[in-house]
């Protein structure tokens, strides 16, 4: 079980048609054990590439990182849409829009599987997209749990 005074939650990238392509907010992981990406898809009509890359500073992109994802069985509102698929591993996520199109996907980070010196992890989508509609939304397993938590993004 956890609560609100265990986990911080991030608000990565808000809510919108990032068809451009976007970059979310930096995690400081040297402030956490792990991090849970949940991602929502709205409307996707063409691909975008999800990448998760580790730096020496907020907003630094230096390193791609492997990261565990799991993919929503079912679109939102189906009854498989709790459901969730293998673990998977990669570097470098191609979203298929005709397999990810409305549906949640999770991404997982451990701070022991980052680059050394690199603590900072960074989420970005780069699209080709005439529309990617998502909001990713960070839950960080902090280092140092309280009511008034440390922040994860400083």
């Amino acid at each position: 079980m956890f609560n609100s005074e265990d986990v911080s939650v991030v608000h990565v990238w808000k809510s919108a048609d990032n068809a451009a392509g976007v970059t979310g907010d930096s995690i400081n992981m040297g402030k956490a054990h792990k991090v849970v990406f949940v991602i929502s898809h709205g409307a996707l009509t063409g691909d975008a590439v999800l990448t998760l890359k580790s730096g020496a500073s907020a907003g630094t992109e230096t390193t791609a990182e492997t990261f565990h994802y799991r993919l929503a069985d079912g679109d939102q509102a189906a009854a498989s849409a709790d459901l969730y698929g293998d673990w998977t591993t990669s570097s470098s996520l191609t979203l298929t829009a005709a397999t990810y199109d409305n549906k949640t996907l999770i991404v997982e980070m451990d701070n022991d599987g980052l680059t050394a010196d690199q603590p900072w992890l960074t989420l970005s989508a780069s699209s080709a997209a005439s529309a990617y509609n998502s909001a990713a939304v960070a839950l960080v397993s902090t280092r140092y749990p309280a009511h008034d938590s440390v922040s994860v993004l400083t």
